[in-house]
């Protein structure tokens, strides 16, 4: 074999070498590939394997918040691997104050579609009448307040709020019935034998009673209106009759007798001549007939009782008009008797007083004496 052959035979030896360790080493890294995709595909599988467990014990909840004072109102779909209400809260962040409202207990166990609802809330004053306290709510609405309070407003109840404070005042209507007198008037009739001056008691009369109807409103208990639905008489009222002496007593003019004839008159100090009397008074006296030229052209009293005996002008500022009186001498010597004090005049003033006589006595011959006048009960 020559030299050339050799090297050919060697050539093609070391050849077939190379083709030998390159199929080699494409079956090595074939194999390496291999190992690597089922590295990659059994942590892949893995993987998916975990999460489908981690997700299978996680539960997916709703959370609301609601907070009527600031217009908070927000609901929020999670998930959760929280145990009970109160891990699902501090994993939210959501802390809950004594004055917040839960629609479950806090210890609670959580469960696939729960609903945990937080309603946020805050400490009120409530006043009614006189009565009040410090309650928490979560109403932000005056009504619903006091009714989550419970306090049930009525249909005519005010509710006024100022703050934190709630006031109720409560209002309630009802009917009553009261009675009434209605007061008896008076009437006058003439009695034609009755001494003009003179008068006396015929009827007492009666009072009258009246049914009222109204309809009262009270405020927290105290009465703070009344209106009138009805009035209706139940007793008619009777006017007392008061007769009115009309007859003219003429008496003899004691006094135009050149030597008038003592009277006799008792004083015990309650009664005179029979007559009981409240008050004496040591007075002037002076005298005036019925003629109208005596009297400014007038034929009657100051007070329109008609002129006549009986009748005495004073001064009213000593002795009331009306008042009975009986008018005698100091010394008994003269006596006027029965007066009514129904007449004045410009000239009698303080204690004096002019007594009245017919038009043809001879009043001038009395001029002025010292009398004591009794004013009778």
């Amino acid at each position: 074999m020559t030299t050339h052959e050799k090297n050919l035979k060697r050539q093609r030896l070391e050849n077939f070498r190379d083709q030998c360790e390159k199929r080699r080493r494409a079956k090595l890294r074939s194999r390496r590939r291999k190992t690597i995709i089922a590295l990659i595909t059994v942590v892949s599988v893995t993987t998916i394997i975990l999460g489908t467990v981690y997700n299978a014990s996680a539960k997916e909840i709703t959370i609301t918040e609601i907070n009527e004072f600031t217009g908070l109102n927000s609901t929020q779909r999670i998930k959760t691997r929280g145990a009970n209400v109160e891990e699902v809260l501090a994993e939210r962040g959501l802390d809950i104050s004594e004055t917040d409202r839960l629609n479950v207990s806090t210890e609670k166990p959580v469960a696939d579609n729960d609903d945990i609802i937080i309603k946020r809330g805050k400490k009120i004053k409530i006043k009614s009448g006189d009565y009040e306290e410090f309650v928490t709510v979560t109403k932000a609405d005056a009504k619903d307040a006091l009714v989550e309070a419970g306090y049930i407003p009525g249909e005519h109840d005010m509710i006024s709020a100022d703050g934190d404070t709630i006031e109720l005042v409560t209002i309630s209507h009802t009917d009553e019935t009261t009675t009434e007198s209605i007061e008896r008037g008076v009437e006058y009739v003439e009695d034609p034998e009755l001494p003009m001056g003179q008068e006396k008691v015929v009827d007492e009369g009666q009072d009258g009673l009246k049914e009222l109807q109204h309809k009262v409103t009270y405020q927290d208990g105290q009465e703070s209106e009344r209106a009138l639905l009805s009035e209706s008489v139940t007793v008619e009222p009777r006017n007392k009759v008061i007769a009115k002496g009309t007859a003219v007593v003429t008496p003899e003019p004691v006094f135009l007798t050149p030597t008038p004839a003592k009277s006799i008159v008792s004083d015990n100090g309650g009664t005179v001549n029979g007559y009981s009397y409240k008050k004496k008074i040591t007075m002037t006296a002076t005298a005036y007939t019925t003629s109208p030229a005596e009297n400014g052209g007038y034929s009657g009293t100051a007070t329109g009782v008609p002129l006549g005996y009986g009748i005495a002008a004073v001064d009213p500022r000593v002795i009331p008009l009306g008042s009975k009186l009986y008018v005698t001498a100091p010394d008994g010597s003269w006596s006027y008797g029965v007066a009514n004090a129904a007449d004045t005049g410009g000239g009698i003033k303080g204690n004096k007083i002019d007594l009245c006589y017919p038009e043809d006595s001879d009043a001038r011959r009395f001029g002025r004496r010292s009398c004591v006048v009794y004013v009778l009960d």
